[in-house]
């Protein structure tokens, strides 16, 4: 069987809205955007950049990312709420038209993904099983009548975690893309009610809303790896345990401001890809990015 085709998305308008795109430093962001899409090459031939303009011309024009196809058809949200970020991702969802992985700009593999992962109809990361933050997330949205287009599957607090997904049920995907979409028209009105700003809505839309469609669905989902406390979610941004110990780092999270994930991140970028590594550098000499 085809391997699918993996698929990267870059929404700018989000990133202008979020310092360094969640980084310490910008040179830490622009460097996790090559690492992720070059170790990614490593593996498979098609690379797929989904973008807008402005993102084309950072990722491609500038920095030289070996991206084997772009589309922008993210150009279409530039009237959207910059602060909605996980919509960029749905749309790059909803453009495919052939089986697909999408990865996150701050995954990075050292090996490819299990067969059983290529193959499946729909894959994904891993569970967030009852995650205090989603559940004081999802209390409050109730409390504040936020309206949802399903019932609760159970009494676990389950999401997502989309660092990785995808699959070949192209028709799965479409539909999902359309009640995230339903949800948001339901609920417009009452996102800058959130304690923690309209930002804080994304993971609910995304990952919860996955979990809960999968489940309404009846749908196998293959998980990368098992069910995750979140006291151990820190695991997965260990770069010392590459490639030894484990095959990817997902950098999630607050992780991301520490300036010792930067340096490693910046050493592993040197060591791997040392001439990405000089550009981007020479780069931030010239104010070029």
């Amino acid at each position: 069987m085809k391997k699918p085709k993996i698929v990267q998305s870059y929404w700018s308008k989000a990133y202008q809205n979020s310092p360094n795109g969640g980084w310490a430093c910008k040179e830490a962001h622009y460097m996790s955007w090559a690492l992720s899409c070059l170790q990614l090459k490593q593996f498979y031939d098609e690379v797929e950049l989904v973008t807008d303009s402005e993102g084309a011309d950072l990722l491609i024009n500038k920095l030289h990312l070996p991206y084997t196809s772009c589309n922008t058809t993210l150009d279409k949200l530039s009237d959207e709420n910059p602060a909605l970020w996980a919509l960029g991702k749905i749309a790059a969802y909803e453009a495919q038209q052939v089986p697909f992985i999408h990865v996150d700009g701050d995954v990075y593999i050292w090996k490819p993904f299990p067969t059983r992962m290529e193959n499946a109809d729909i894959l994904a990361q891993n569970i967030e099983r009852n995650y205090p933050y989603g559940i004081n997330l999802l209390n409050e949205m109730y409390e504040k009548n936020f309206s949802f287009p399903f019932q609760p599957s159970s009494a676990d607090m389950c999401e997502t975690n989309m660092g990785i997904i995808g699959g070949h049920d192209l028709g799965f995907f479409n539909d999902y893309c359309s009640l995230v979409y339903r949800f948001l028209d339901l609920n417009r009105d009452k996102l800058g009610n959130l304690s923690g700003g309209v930002s804080s809505v994304n993971t609910i839309m995304e990952q919860y809303l996955m979990y809960e469609f999968a489940e309404m669905r009846g749908k196998k989902v293959e998980y990368l790896i098992a069910d995750l406390p979140h006291t151990e979610m820190y695991k997965l941004t260990l770069f010392s345990l590459l490639p030894r110990d484990v095959s990817f780092v997902h950098n999630i999270g607050t992780n991301k401001k520490r300036e010792l994930t930067s340096d490693r991140l910046a050493r592993l970028l040197y060591c791997a890809h040392p001439e990405c590594y000089a550009h981007i550098i020479n780069l931030l000499k010239q104010h070029t990015i």
